[in-house]
């Protein structure tokens, strides 16, 4: 059997739906930035990241070259101590 309800049902679901929008309506904004706080906790900007076809190097390999130091033309004492240690 179907229930039927009754008017004085109907009116107070309407009733406490107008009241539920308007409450929602004033903390609409809270709980968007809540739920945007929680979304960025849940999926990172990290992962935001679009799958890109990868580059490969476009210069190639280099040839690592060989350590070299450049003598300086300052004279220094070897008593000396530096300015700054």
């Amino acid at each position: 059997m179907r229930r039927r309800f009754s008017p004085v049902e109907i009116t107070i679901a309407v009733l406490i739906a107008i009241g539920l929008l308007v409450s929602l309506q004033t903390l609409f904004i809270p709980i968007l930035v809540l739920g945007i706080i929680f979304l960025l906790y849940k999926i990172p900007p990290s992962r935001w990241k679009w799958n890109s076809p990868a580059r490969g190097n476009a210069k190639g390999k280099r040839k690592s070259g060989k350590f070299r130091v450049i003598n300086g033309s300052k004279d220094s004492e070897p008593d000396d101590f530096p300015k700054y240690h």
